[in-house]
């Protein structure tokens, strides 16, 4: 039996083929560039075929995600509205207007200019001069100072209702009687033209200017407290 185990031993040894050297592997890292793209290299290539490999997963660095813009209004957008709980704001309380005091200056000069400019605008009509009545001035002046005294602005009286220049007038001997009023706060220096010019372009005050059966005229003028107070009252037979 030894004999034999000897024997095939030796005839595995003759038959077996010379050992031989396996190439040498080679392993190649590539070394990234700043620039992330790969340098050429001399080196060997591995022994696997690169065109089947499986790629080896490379970490990507995901790109920040730029913020939304901040909104901006246009001109047009619509404002932002408070709360509806807010409270609102309440306008802050005026002073009432208090009446300042007469000024000084000549009312008597300004009803004699507004008879003369009543009977300017008569001569351009060919009509005759209203002839200027103390009795018929202290009824105009009466007049002014009522309507002042009592609050009110009208030919009525506020209580009665009943006209009050028209019986004082007739009272004193005249057939017909009229009466023009009014109110400014401008000067006592403009009062004249400026009552006289308004009349005249109100048709019923024009015709109490301009009526042919007047021959007498009265003006009173007095200060209310905020402006000037005038009236006119006519008288004709």
């Amino acid at each position: 039996m030894p004999f034999l185990i000897a024997l095939l031993l030796a005839a595995c040894a003759s038959t077996a083929p010379e050992p031989t050297h396996a190439p040498e592997i080679v392993f190649i890292t590539a070394t990234p560039t700043p620039s992330g793209e790969a340098m050429p290299t001399d080196e060997p290539l591995p022994f696997r075929d690169l065109s089947t490999a499986t790629p080896t997963a490379t970490a990507t660095v995901p790109s920040p995600t730029p913020l939304p813009a901040t909104p901006t209004l246009s001109p047009t957008a619509t404002p932002i509205r408070p709360p509806a709980t807010q409270p609102p704001i309440r306008p802050t309380a005026q002073p009432p207007i208090r009446p300042t005091a007469q000024p000084a200056a000549d009312t008597s000069s300004a009803e004699q200019a507004v008879i003369d400019l009543s009977n300017a605008y008569r001569a351009q009509s060919g009509l005759p001069p209203l002839a200027r009545d103390e009795s018929i001035m202290s009824i105009a002046r009466s007049r002014s100072a009522d309507m002042v005294a009592r609050g009110y602005f009208g030919h009525n009286d506020p209580v009665t209702g009943a006209l009050m220049a028209k019986p004082q007038v007739l009272a004193l001997g005249y057939g017909r009687a009229g009466e023009n009023i009014y109110w400014s706060g401008t000067s006592l220096t403009n009062l004249p033209s400026q009552s006289v010019d308004w009349f005249m372009g109100d048709p019923p005050h024009r015709a109490n200017i301009l009526n042919s059966g007047y021959t007498a005229i009265g003006v009173g003028i007095v200060w209310n407290g905020l402006g000037w107070t005038l009236t006119q009252n006519f008288g004709g037979p």
